[in-house]
């Protein structure tokens, strides 16, 4: 279920799971240019980092961007939902920016008490089939009207429409703004720069086209990438996979 437009929760994506009955083990939770929350259903969401043997469990989480995967380790079941929030969504729920999430995953009880509570509460109760809704209307009631922070949300629009395929210096002459003032701002907002956000909105967009099965030469061509041996590094980069690997990775955790 996808949510635009309603009361500043534009790019909402919520998606509730429940899986059983699989074995042990882990899956990846990709870098991407939104921020996720996870409420979690069952014994608690366990998650790991890269280059820490310790793992955190969380009931209710909040994730900012990030530029390196984590593993999602589990016990064959998994419960819960899942919402993928844009920046904008994310200061009109929580009231901060998302900048301040940036690299790290948090107890929502942590940023709010009473907006975790209500969530986890609420969805625990509703039956299966209707968590999505469920979630939808909780998110509607506790979003604020509160604008965000126009500038750095219109440069955060502008590179979101064209996928990521935006050149810095471009994004500096459609704003025009100085290199250093598009940076800072840009940076204290979403806490990734510029060319990050345009790095993660393009591998959004080109694992989309190749979950969709679409040829890798055209994804790469379609999504801004110098041919496809640059867009196999960036996966490598950002996935510590090759795009094929990933691909069979995902249908192997997800069927």
């Amino acid at each position: 279920m996808e949510l635009r437009d309603v009361r500043r929760l534009t790019g909402v994506e919520i998606t509730p799971y429940d899986i059983s009955g699989g074995s042990p083990g882990q899956h990846l939770g990709l870098p991407s240019a939104t921020a996720t929350l996870i409420v979690d259903l069952a014994d608690g969401l366990v998650l790991g980092t890269e280059g820490r043997s310790e793992t955190d469990t969380f009931r209710c989480c909040l994730a900012g961007m990030h530029l390196r995967p984590v593993t999602i380790h589990h016990d064959g079941s998994q419960v819960g939902v899942q919402v993928s929030l844009s920046p904008a969504a994310v200061r009109a729920l929580f009231g901060l920016p998302v900048g301040e999430l940036a690299n790290g995953t948090s107890e929502l009880a942590q940023i709010d008490t009473d907006i975790a509570r209500r969530l986890h509460d609420q969805l625990a109760q509703a039956h299966p089939d209707d968590r999505a809704a469920v979630c939808a209307g909780a998110l509607v009631d506790i979003a604020s009207d509160a604008a965000p922070f126009d500038d750095a949300h219109a440069a955060w629009e502008y590179l979101a429409r064209r996928r990521g395929d935006v050149t810095v210096a471009e994004l500096v002459e459609q704003s025009g703004w100085s290199a250093r003032y598009l940076t800072r701002l840009f940076t204290a907002e979403f806490g990734i720069g510029p060319k990050q956000a345009a790095r993660l909105m393009r591998f959004d967009a080109a694992r989309a086209g190749l979950e969709a099965g679409r040829a890798a030469v055209d994804v790469a061509a379609d999504c801004g990438y110098a041919d496809q041996s640059h867009m196999s590094r960036e996966f490598t980069d950002l996935t510590g996979l090759s795009p094929r690997s990933l691909l069979r990775r995902r249908a192997e955790e997800f069927g």
